[in-house]
């Protein structure tokens, strides 16, 4: 049977594991020529750069962690991994040097101060961005990083081979802590204070996964406790009630949340529209706190201690525009509660304990009438029923002083969209004719998130063109694009040149001119992680061509109904001739939001199942 669970295997330690001492892989500064003069990885020609070595080292006498890194640049994509960014629990030493071979002489080039950036995220978590000086292709890269305390997690694999990674955790009196497994790929060595890989195969990422942070392997650590001398530290992570409870206390949550007087004024505003319900007066409310802009960072925690000041900026993170929400709405005596979450990209909560170190965002749960309501104020084109797609990450906690429930991070809204092409062929095989869509829910939002993205209309249709090959758009208009609550229709009329191939006497057309799928997505043997869409899907393609009338219809492609067993996929495409006109209807659905792996060959032969349609043409002959 496959893994259907991601959290391979969970332990707490205490300080009572002994070391396996031994000589360290590397040593900072000191390069072999070998490693320059290689051009490609044996086992992955096709990696971009390679992780020599990565060995991390926790002193338990000096109480500090040292990790060296070393990776070597195979080609151009790989510079990418010279300019990183770490996260670190404390204050960091960072250096650097970059590696060239000239003339069979290795050159050195030392990382200065000014190509480090540091920020502090929150009280114990610093993100750091590195650029490393003088990448050329052959370059290999040394990083040494120095700070105080264990890491919070540590990656034995990557989206790059991993030649060899080890981490070393030294007995200490003074640290207890949990250890979370995750991934797929076996360890050389697995102890109770050492791990160590060699020769890991790059991750492979498909689509519609969820975040690879799920799947790669690693260890992930959370504090249990910290007694060394001269270091605060405070235990909260046993539960999450205990969790709740802090962050009920903390500057930038719970003090913030209760720092609400400046929402009086705002609150009085609301009331004063004398709105029908109080589903109504939730809109006004949600909508109101919209003009409050994202500044696109997601955080758990307020940017200061009293949000006024960003409030009245009209600029602020995630934290503080859903807080300004939350207390908003509590001016008005909704039955409201913060619920704190990891987002999409940044991998799913522990599932059996709590993880301060994986929350990074916050929303409002809101009870009203039998419903429960989800809020999320940072998108400028959502409703306030549709939460952002990267919150859509399995589940939350609601936290409010003591209290602390799972929550569900689930959707019943689709991505919905409804085409109608009407197009008609001449003599040269040129269509011409309109494209008009419906969309609702998080198509309406991918729309307006993607119009708006552009500084105009015309380099949206420049996008639109790219993206639809031999298609010209001669007019276009939209519909209800500053009404949320309304579906979304936007028409095109169009052109497409050479629409159709004569081979001998027969003329090939293909009728999916708008979104011909025309290859699998998904393309592993072997997939070992979940198939996550985020939401379900609704399309509908009504395609209508009308043919000169010196042609005639030889044959069309049969008609297909597939489904799988549970009903959770199924399509449709149809082709029906009538008056010399040619009509189309090709639905899918998405019934479901995640797949395990043991339904991806499944979906894999039902996705081949479309290509195969999209690439069966119409046969035309001319009288």
């Amino acid at each position: 049977m496959k893994k259907s669970i991601i959290l391979v295997l969970i332990f707490i330690a205490f300080p009572t594991f002994v070391i396996i001492a031994g000589k360290p892989p590397i040593k900072y500064g000191k390069v072999a020529i070998e490693d320059l003069q290689m051009t490609s990885y044996e086992a992955d020609t096709s990696a971009p750069a390679v992780i020599l070595c990565d060995y991390g080292v926790f002193r338990a006498n000096t109480f500090l962690f040292t990790r060296t890194l070393r990776i070597k640049i195979l080609n151009k994509e790989g510079y990418e991994w010279a300019n990183k960014v770490f996260e670190t629990r404390d204050k960091t030493n960072v250096k650097g040097i970059t590696f060239n071979l000239v003339d069979n002489e290795i050159v050195k080039t030392k990382l200065k101060s000014e190509s480090i950036f540091k920020e502090k995220v929150t009280d114990d978590l610093y993100r750091i961005r590195v650029a490393m000086p003088n990448v050329k292709v052959g370059s290999v890269i040394d990083l040494e990083f120095t700070y105080s305390g264990i890491p919070w997690e540590w990656y034995f694999q990557e989206t790059i081979p991993v030649v060899w990674s080890e981490l070393i955790m030294e007995q200490s009196q003074y640290v207890s802590f949990r250890k979370n497994f995750y991934g797929f790929e076996p360890l050389l060595i697995s102890t109770n204070g050492q791990w160590a890989c060699k020769d890991m195969p790059a991750f492979k990422p498909e689509p519609y996964l969820n975040s690879i942070e799920n799947y790669l392997t690693k260890i992930e650590f959370d504090i249990l406790d910290i007694s060394f001398p001269g270091y605060y530290y405070e235990s909260f992570t046993t539960s999450w009630e205990d969790l709740s409870d802090y962050l009920d206390d903390h500057t930038y949550f719970g003090l913030a949340m209760r720092n609400a007087g400046y929402m009086n004024s705002v609150a009085k505003e609301i009331k004063a529209m004398n709105l029908s319900s109080r589903e109504e007066l939730l809109k006004a409310s949600f909508e109101k706190i919209k003009e409050f802009k994202w500044n696109h960072e997601e955080r758990l925690l307020t940017t200061k201690t009293n949000i006024s000041s960003s409030y009245k900026e009209k600029v602020g993170n995630s934290s503080d525009i859903n807080i300004a929400l939350i207390q908003l709405l509590r001016k008005l005596d909704y039955n409201v509660t913060p619920v704190v979450l990891s987002t999409r990209d940044n991998g799913i909560l522990p599932l059996f304990h709590p993880s301060l170190n994986k929350l990074n965002y916050v929303i409002a749960k809101v009870e009203l009438n039998d419903k429960t309501y989800l809020l999320d104020a940072t998108e400028e084109y959502a409703t306030f029923d549709i939460l952002p797609f990267r919150c859509l990450n399995w589940h939350g906690y609601e936290v409010d002083e003591k209290l602390s429930e799972k929550v569900d991070l689930t959707t019943d809204k689709k991505d919905k969209e409804q085409i109608q092409i009407t197009l008609k062929l001449d003599d040269n095989l040129n269509l011409k004719g309109n494209a008009k869509f419906v969309r609702k829910d998080y198509a309406a939002l991918k729309f307006r998130n993607n119009y708006h993205s552009f500084n105009s209309q015309e380099e949206y249709l420049d996008d639109f063109v790219k993206n639809h090959s031999g298609v010209r758009i001669k007019s276009f208009e939209v519909e209800n694009l500053d009404s949320l609550h309304l579906a979304i229709k936007d028409s095109y009329e169009l052109s497409i040149k050479n629409s159709g191939e004569e081979i001998g006497d027969e003329i090939y057309i293909y009728p999916m001119v708008i979104d011909r799928l025309k290859e699998n997505p998904f393309k592993l043997e072997e997939r070992q992680y979940p198939i996550d869409y985020g939401h379900k899907y609704e399309k509908m393609y009504l395609v209508n061509i009308s043919l000169p009338e010196n042609f005639t219809i030889e044959s069309v492609p049969e008609q297909v109904v597939m489904k799988l067993p549970d009903n959770s996929v199924n399509f449709t495409y149809q082709i029906s001739t009538f008056n010399n006109s040619i009509n189309l209807v090709f639905k899918y659905m998405i019934n479901k939001a995640v797949f395990v792996e043991d339904e991806y060959e499944t979906l894999k032969e039902l996705y081949n199942q479309m290509v195969i349609k999209h690439s069966e043409p119409i046969i035309l002959k001319k009288n």
